[in-house]
């Protein structure tokens, strides 16, 4: 706050104004009062008299007014419960002359030689100090005991109730901007991930198309290299099977007819025919080496063709004993 900030030292019936500004009094001025409604509207005199004076105010009470007691054999309880403790049992410790006092009180030093500072005043004295200062449109920083080192604060009841108000209003109002933030940093961060998942989907709907290509010309590349394969292997099939067709009819003794020839891809199969002599025609494919497992299929049946005796055969060879695709007659 700009201006300088006034300090009162009050007295039984007087008071004293300062106003410091950089450390450094710039102003000063006194007034006296008789009764306590009178204290209220020097504290307004004098804040109106002072020059550059800001909003804050110091104000520091002599003895007496003020009352300053040094306590000992008090129980070791915390610094909250001594203040509860003193302000309890303030008759025993202050006098009160019928009065509601305000205390305070705290700790000082430590272990056994540890004592408590305490301070008490009228209450309806620091009550008309409150009512002085927001008459003069001050806000009062503290009340204190002139000459104290300690940490005494000697504030009225209502303006601690109505600091805490204050500090409670302050809270909410900062809990409800935290939220505030927070929902907003949600719905920000909410917004973002719908953009980006909106990006996301509008690069893979451009995308489409060309996958789409891309995977058609991989499923016909792969049908491609299916049937070149198909077609390689037919080839190599159909050379085998020509090779295994002339190895064999070469075989065959000249007064032979082959009538059926069935070979599979295994090396099994059968032919059918008929020769002079069923045996010869075993032995030569048997002498072939092309051809494993030769043997007849059965007893050769004599019959006579163009005036001759033949023997009519059927020849097995392989494993599989001849199951197969035809290829020749």
């Amino acid at each position: 706050m700009r201006g300088a900030l006034l300090r009162l030292r009050i007295g039984r019936a007087s008071l004293r104004a300062e106003a410091v500004e950089h450390a450094s009094v710039t102003w000063a001025g006194e007034a006296s009062y008789q009764e306590l409604g009178e204290l209220a509207d020097a504290i307004a005199r004098l804040a109106a008299e002072a020059p550059h004076v800001s909003r804050g105010l110091v104000v520091t009470l002599e003895r007496p007014p003020v009352q300053l007691r040094t306590l000992t054999e008090l129980p070791p309880v915390k610094a909250k419960h001594l203040i509860t403790l003193v302000a309890q049992q303030a008759g025993r410790f202050f006098r009160k002359n019928g009065q509601p006092l305000v205390t305070d009180a705290a700790w000082v030093g430590k272990g056994p030689t540890r004592v408590a500072h305490a301070a008490a005043v009228e209450e309806a004295l620091v009550e008309a100090i409150a009512a002085g200062a927001r008459a003069a449109g001050l806000w009062l920083d503290t009340i204190a005991p002139a000459d104290d080192v300690g940490s005494l604060t000697l504030l009225p009841k209502s303006e601690r109730e109505s600091r805490e108000r204050a500090a409670r209003r302050r809270t909410r109002r900062l809990t409800v901007v935290t939220c505030v933030v927070w929902l907003a940093a949600g719905a920000l961060f909410l917004g973002r991930l719908i953009w980006e998942r909106r990006n996301v989907e509008r690069d893979l709907a451009a995308l489409a198309k060309p996958l789409s290509a891309v995977l058609e010309a991989r499923r016909e590349l792969r049908d491609a290299e299916t049937t070149l394969n198909a077609i390689t292997a037919a080839e190599r099939e159909r050379g085998r099977s020509l090779a295994v067709l002339s190895a064999v009819t070469g075989a065959l003794p000249d007064s032979s007819v082959l009538t059926s020839f069935a070979w599979s891809g295994d090396g099994s199969g059968v032919l059918v025919g008929a020769a002079r002599h069923a045996t010869d025609v075993v032995a030569r494919l048997d002498r072939l080496g092309s051809l494993a497992g030769v043997r007849l299929g059965g007893p050769a049946v004599r019959e006579p063709i163009a005036g001759r005796e033949w023997e009519r055969f059927t020849v097995l060879f392989g494993g599989e004993g001849g199951r197969g695709r035809r290829d020749g007659s």
